[in-house]
Protein backbone atom coordinates (compact mmCIF):
# COMPACT_ATOMS: atom_id res chain seq x y z
CA UNK A 1 0.00 0.00 0.00
CA UNK A 2 2.66 2.20 0.42
CA UNK A 3 4.46 1.23 -2.25
CA UNK A 4 1.29 2.20 -4.41
CA UNK A 5 1.12 5.35 -2.38
CA UNK A 6 4.73 6.43 -3.90
CA UNK A 7 4.31 5.39 -7.30
CA UNK A 8 1.11 6.94 -8.37
CA UNK A 9 2.25 10.50 -7.87
CA UNK A 10 5.75 9.98 -9.49
CA UNK A 11 3.94 8.35 -12.66
CA UNK A 12 1.27 11.71 -12.57
CA UNK A 13 4.93 13.89 -12.53
CA UNK A 14 6.52 12.25 -15.27
CA UNK A 15 3.42 12.19 -17.89
CA UNK A 16 3.55 16.19 -17.04
CA UNK A 17 7.54 16.48 -17.28
CA UNK A 18 7.38 14.47 -20.66
CA UNK A 19 6.45 17.22 -23.31
CA UNK A 20 8.35 19.94 -21.69
CA UNK A 21 11.22 17.73 -22.09
CA UNK A 22 9.82 16.82 -26.11
CA UNK A 23 9.47 20.54 -26.35
CA UNK A 24 13.23 21.25 -25.30
CA UNK A 25 14.34 18.49 -27.99
CA UNK A 26 13.05 20.70 -30.86
CA UNK A 27 15.33 22.22 -33.30
CA UNK A 28 15.07 25.87 -33.11
CA UNK A 29 15.61 27.05 -37.36
CA UNK A 30 18.51 28.61 -37.83
CA UNK A 31 18.26 32.69 -38.44
CA UNK A 32 17.84 33.80 -42.05
CA UNK A 33 20.59 35.37 -44.13
CA UNK A 34 21.17 39.14 -44.18
CA UNK A 35 20.27 40.32 -47.25
CA UNK A 36 21.32 43.97 -47.11
CA UNK A 37 24.66 44.54 -47.53
CA UNK A 38 26.27 48.22 -46.83
CA UNK A 39 29.91 49.24 -47.51
CA UNK A 40 32.47 51.74 -48.20
CA UNK A 41 35.74 51.28 -50.00
CA UNK A 42 38.49 53.59 -51.00
CA UNK A 43 41.62 53.76 -53.24
CA UNK A 44 44.31 55.40 -54.63
CA UNK A 45 44.91 55.83 -58.72
CA UNK A 46 47.50 56.32 -60.05
CA UNK A 47 48.53 57.08 -63.82
CA UNK A 48 49.59 53.55 -65.40
CA UNK A 49 51.84 55.18 -68.00
CA UNK A 50 53.16 59.02 -69.62
CA UNK A 51 50.01 60.51 -70.80
CA UNK A 52 51.78 63.91 -71.91
CA UNK A 53 50.74 66.18 -68.65
CA UNK A 54 51.08 63.53 -65.78
CA UNK A 55 54.50 60.94 -65.26
CA UNK A 56 53.78 56.87 -65.08
CA UNK A 57 52.60 55.92 -61.42
CA UNK A 58 52.28 59.49 -60.00
CA UNK A 59 48.87 59.78 -58.19
CA UNK A 60 45.63 60.64 -60.23
CA UNK A 61 43.08 61.07 -57.47
CA UNK A 62 41.90 59.41 -54.89
CA UNK A 63 38.06 57.61 -54.49
CA UNK A 64 35.36 56.73 -52.11
CA UNK A 65 32.77 54.41 -52.88
CA UNK A 66 29.64 54.36 -50.70
CA UNK A 67 27.31 51.03 -51.82
CA UNK A 68 23.89 49.66 -50.92
CA UNK A 69 22.70 45.99 -52.14
CA UNK A 70 20.62 43.73 -51.87
CA UNK A 71 20.25 40.11 -52.39
CA UNK A 72 16.59 39.06 -53.33
CA UNK A 73 15.16 35.00 -53.11
CA UNK A 74 16.31 34.79 -56.94
CA UNK A 75 19.34 35.14 -57.04
CA UNK A 76 19.17 38.60 -58.46
CA UNK A 77 21.43 41.16 -56.59
CA UNK A 78 20.63 44.96 -56.97
CA UNK A 79 22.84 47.94 -55.53
CA UNK A 80 23.46 51.44 -55.65
CA UNK A 81 26.29 53.50 -55.33
CA UNK A 82 27.07 57.40 -54.50
CA UNK A 83 31.36 57.41 -55.46
CA UNK A 84 33.09 61.37 -54.84
CA UNK A 85 36.76 61.23 -56.58
CA UNK A 86 39.05 63.69 -55.64
CA UNK A 87 41.81 64.72 -58.44
CA UNK A 88 45.20 66.25 -58.02
CA UNK A 89 44.95 69.66 -58.52
CA UNK A 90 42.08 70.25 -56.54
CA UNK A 91 39.23 68.90 -59.09
CA UNK A 92 36.24 66.59 -58.02
CA UNK A 93 34.30 64.47 -59.63
CA UNK A 94 31.37 61.92 -58.98
CA UNK A 95 29.36 59.12 -59.71
CA UNK A 96 26.25 57.83 -58.88
CA UNK A 97 25.27 54.15 -60.49
CA UNK A 98 22.47 51.19 -60.17
CA UNK A 99 23.14 47.78 -60.83
CA UNK A 100 21.11 44.43 -61.56
CA UNK A 101 22.88 41.00 -61.24
CA UNK A 102 22.22 37.79 -61.29
CA UNK A 103 24.20 35.16 -59.49
CA UNK A 104 25.39 31.91 -61.09
CA UNK A 105 26.59 29.10 -59.17
CA UNK A 106 28.63 27.04 -61.01
CA UNK A 107 29.93 24.96 -58.59
CA UNK A 108 29.50 24.42 -54.95
CA UNK A 109 32.73 27.04 -54.59
CA UNK A 110 32.49 29.14 -57.62
CA UNK A 111 30.42 32.00 -58.16
CA UNK A 112 29.64 33.94 -61.46
CA UNK A 113 27.79 37.11 -61.21
CA UNK A 114 27.03 39.28 -64.53
CA UNK A 115 25.70 42.72 -64.14
CA UNK A 116 23.89 45.51 -65.82
CA UNK A 117 24.38 49.14 -64.21
CA UNK A 118 23.42 52.80 -65.14
CA UNK A 119 24.87 55.59 -63.76
CA UNK A 120 25.43 59.52 -64.15
CA UNK A 121 29.09 61.43 -63.96
CA UNK A 122 29.57 65.37 -63.33
CA UNK A 123 31.68 68.33 -62.08
CA UNK A 124 35.13 68.00 -63.29
CA UNK A 125 34.95 64.94 -65.83
CA UNK A 126 36.85 66.03 -68.64
CA UNK A 127 35.34 63.85 -70.69
CA UNK A 128 34.11 65.95 -73.59
CA UNK A 129 37.72 67.16 -74.91
CA UNK A 130 37.63 70.89 -76.13
CA UNK A 131 34.05 71.50 -74.85
CA UNK A 132 32.40 71.72 -71.44
CA UNK A 133 35.29 70.40 -68.99
CA UNK A 134 32.06 70.14 -66.43
CA UNK A 135 29.27 68.00 -68.70
CA UNK A 136 27.45 66.12 -67.09
CA UNK A 137 27.46 62.74 -69.04
CA UNK A 138 24.81 59.80 -68.27
CA UNK A 139 26.60 56.12 -69.10
CA UNK A 140 25.83 52.38 -68.82
CA UNK A 141 28.53 49.75 -67.41
CA UNK A 142 28.77 46.01 -68.18
CA UNK A 143 30.05 43.69 -65.03
CA UNK A 144 31.00 40.37 -64.72
CA UNK A 145 32.39 39.10 -61.43
CA UNK A 146 33.57 35.48 -60.57
CA UNK A 147 34.26 34.61 -57.12
CA UNK A 148 36.07 31.43 -55.54
CA UNK A 149 34.98 30.52 -51.84
CA UNK A 150 38.52 29.04 -50.36
CA UNK A 151 37.31 28.68 -46.98
CA UNK A 152 34.79 29.73 -44.66
CA UNK A 153 36.08 33.16 -44.27
CA UNK A 154 38.49 33.59 -47.51
CA UNK A 155 36.82 34.12 -50.79
CA UNK A 156 39.50 34.54 -53.51
CA UNK A 157 37.42 37.72 -56.21
CA UNK A 158 39.35 35.76 -59.08
CA UNK A 159 38.15 38.69 -61.82
CA UNK A 160 35.84 41.56 -61.83
CA UNK A 161 35.61 42.85 -65.17
CA UNK A 162 34.05 46.17 -66.35
CA UNK A 163 33.01 47.56 -70.02
CA UNK A 164 31.58 51.11 -69.28
CA UNK A 165 30.73 53.79 -72.06
CA UNK A 166 28.67 57.05 -71.95
CA UNK A 167 25.45 57.46 -73.96
CA UNK A 168 25.95 60.53 -76.17
CA UNK A 169 29.62 60.65 -76.03
CA UNK A 170 32.94 58.52 -76.82
CA UNK A 171 33.90 57.45 -72.86
CA UNK A 172 35.24 53.79 -73.15
CA UNK A 173 36.54 52.92 -69.76
CA UNK A 174 36.80 49.28 -69.49
CA UNK A 175 38.59 47.62 -66.18
CA UNK A 176 40.00 44.18 -64.69
CA UNK A 177 40.55 44.19 -61.12
CA UNK A 178 40.89 40.85 -58.95
CA UNK A 179 41.66 40.67 -54.84
CA UNK A 180 40.52 38.62 -51.80
CA UNK A 181 37.66 39.16 -49.47
CA UNK A 182 38.09 37.68 -45.55
CA UNK A 183 34.81 37.39 -43.48
CA UNK A 184 35.09 38.20 -40.15
CA UNK A 185 31.83 36.89 -39.00
CA UNK A 186 28.30 36.13 -40.65
CA UNK A 187 28.15 40.11 -41.48
CA UNK A 188 31.49 41.21 -41.67
CA UNK A 189 33.91 40.94 -44.40
CA UNK A 190 36.71 43.25 -45.29
CA UNK A 191 38.44 42.97 -48.52
CA UNK A 192 41.21 44.54 -50.68
CA UNK A 193 41.81 44.14 -54.44
CA UNK A 194 44.04 45.57 -57.63
CA UNK A 195 42.73 46.79 -60.25
CA UNK A 196 44.13 47.81 -64.00
CA UNK A 197 41.59 50.43 -66.51
CA UNK A 198 41.80 51.97 -69.89
CA UNK A 199 40.45 54.73 -71.63
CA UNK A 200 39.57 56.21 -74.56
CA UNK A 201 37.52 59.43 -75.19
CA UNK A 202 36.33 61.84 -78.35
CA UNK A 203 39.67 63.23 -78.44
CA UNK A 204 41.70 63.39 -81.30
CA UNK A 205 45.64 63.68 -79.41
CA UNK A 206 47.50 60.70 -78.33
CA UNK A 207 47.33 58.83 -76.14
CA UNK A 208 43.26 58.30 -75.87
CA UNK A 209 41.90 58.74 -79.33
CA UNK A 210 42.90 55.19 -79.09
CA UNK A 211 42.03 53.02 -76.59
CA UNK A 212 45.25 53.12 -73.88
CA UNK A 213 46.00 52.73 -70.65
CA UNK A 214 44.60 54.88 -68.23
CA UNK A 215 45.26 54.02 -64.35
CA UNK A 216 46.33 51.34 -61.81
CA UNK A 217 44.69 51.04 -58.39
CA UNK A 218 45.01 49.74 -54.41
CA UNK A 219 41.50 49.60 -53.08
CA UNK A 220 40.79 48.27 -49.56
CA UNK A 221 37.22 47.96 -48.30
CA UNK A 222 34.82 47.06 -45.70
CA UNK A 223 30.85 45.75 -45.63
CA UNK A 224 28.58 44.94 -42.80
CA UNK A 225 25.16 42.71 -43.87
CA UNK A 226 21.98 43.01 -42.04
Amino acid sequence: MLFRNIIAPLGVCLSIATPVFAADLVEVPPPAAPTWTIGIEGSPEFYAINNGSNTARSLADTYFKFSVSHNFDNNFVGGVFFQPTFKTGGKSQFYGEASLGYKIKLTDAFTLTPSLGLGYTWHDTGIIKGGDANAQVPYYALYLAGDWKLTKQWTWNVFNVRYRNAFNTTWETPKVATGVTYNIDSTNAVYANVGYSWKKTDTTSAPYKDLSADKLNIAIGYKHSL
